[in-house]
């Protein structure tokens, strides 16, 4: 949320949303008017299916507002500023892996590195400086993002146990490629059925080309690049890993994994916990089929894409190698990245680890009969990826790890 979403009631269709960001920002180019497609599809399908709560109400169209607003001020900050496009992303790190796989772990380690780009989440909410921000000092950004974390804490701790929503430390670019109104996380968030469908069989080249505009501004208000790799990470890059190597071909890519047996209960109960904050309703077995539909469908699109891609391009990584001993995972990815190791950045991951221990929001169970998960259901959809990637499968109940 920004500081100007809060106070006026919410509008809830296409004209009336453009018009709240135009309303607060006194702006009203938005630039490529191709946003307006997903825009115009998730706001028919809010109505249609979503059937959300006030909290759900102010969240979704709160959000949309929020983004509209962002995108307002980028296109205004290119118009001034056209070197902004100039930016090179260079050989940024890209973690890939379904969620559950230490892939967040992972993330938050390295980007402790000082000689990184890190994603925090304050950075993606808002992407934009607000207005008469110093250049430098985001403090009223960095204090939106803390009330954000400050409500999900205090009000939604299931949501925080599973997924730790912290203004300071980095999350998934999907809050960037969110803004492109085509990617997952609105469908995740808020049950969109019709928007599902259009989101799984658009093309994602152009959210990926807002997702590298976004990062170019980020990084030309952090001074520039100056040799510090991005470190990016979301499951959601899966199904779209040639789009990905399009948009980044220099990317290096770390695939963590792990059984999928273990991990789509605990993915699905994710996701249930985070349509509860917006909703009241919600059908836990349909909730399974839809998981099991959309990461099946993108682990098969990832291991075609895979198989096209040469020897040695992906670097393998079990989920008990990034948790038992995570500095020397970070060494072998660095090594990959041709990049030193430095004594200061193994100090700063121990003393992160020091800091961040597992569990710091509370641990949580979950169970996969809830969601209409067996054993065989489970192995029959994802047999591909368990034969090539995982061994045996073992239980579908268990306590979660981070």
């Amino acid at each position: 949320m920004t500081e100007t979403t809060a106070a006026a009631p919410l509008p809830t269709t296409v004209p009336g949303l453009l018009a709240a960001a135009r309303a607060a920002t006194d702006l009203d180019d938005f630039g490529d008017q191709h946003f307006l497609v997903g825009l115009g599809t998730y706001v028919d399908d809010l109505a249609a299916h979503a059937r959300l709560n006030a909290t759900g109400q102010q969240m979704i169209y709160g959000g949309i507002v929020n983004m509209l607003v962002n995108r307002l001020r980028y296109v205004r900050d290119v118009k001034q500023h056209p070197e902004i496009l100039a930016e090179q992303i260079v050989a940024p790190i890209v973690i890939l892996g379904l969620p559950r796989t230490g892939t967040t772990k992972l993330q938050r380690v390295m980007s402790a590195d000082p000689e990184t780009q890190r994603l925090d989440y304050w950075r993606q909410i808002n992407p934009a400086p607000f207005p008469d921000e110093t250049p430098g000092k985001p403090t009223a950004r960095i204090e939106a993002a803390q009330a954000v974390e400050q409500m999900l804490a205090t009000q939604f701790p299931g949501w925080m146990a599973r997924h730790p929503t912290e203004a300071l430390e980095p999350d998934e670019e999907l809050h960037l490629m969110h803004g492109s109104f085509e990617c997952v996380i609105a469908w995740l968030f808020a049950r969109t059925p019709n928007y599902y469908d259009h989101i799984m069989t658009c093309d994602p080249r152009p959210m990926y080309r807002h997702l590298h505009a976004q990062m170019q501004y980020l990084q030309w208000q952090d001074g520039g690049g100056r040799g510090r790799p991005w470190i990016m990470k979301s499951p959601c890059h899966t199904g779209a890993v040639d789009v990905l190597l399009e948009t980044f071909p220099d990317a290096v890519l770390v695939h963590c994994h792990r059984d999928i047996q273990k991990i789509l209960p605990s993915i699905t109960a994710l996701i249930q916990e985070a349509r509860n904050i917006g909703s009241d309703h919600g059908d836990p077995k349909v909730l399974g089929t839809e998981m099991l539909d959309y990461w099946g469908r993108s682990m098969d699109r990832y291991l075609e894409v895979r198989d096209q891609l040469p020897a040695g391009r992906i670097l393998d990584l079990q989920f008990e190698e990034v948790v038992g001993d995570v500095i020397e995972t970070i060494r072998r990815i660095y090594a990959l990245a041709g990049r030193t190791l430095t004594t200061e950045a193994v100090a700063a991951f121990e003393a992160y680890e020091a800091r961040r221990p597992d569990h710091h929001f509370g641990s949580y169970t979950y169970s996969a009969a809830e969601f209409g998960f067996t054993a065989e259901r489970i192995e029959q959809r994802f047999s591909a990826y368990q034969a090539r990637f995982i061994t045996p499968p073992t239980s579908t109940t268990e306590k979660a790890h981070g």
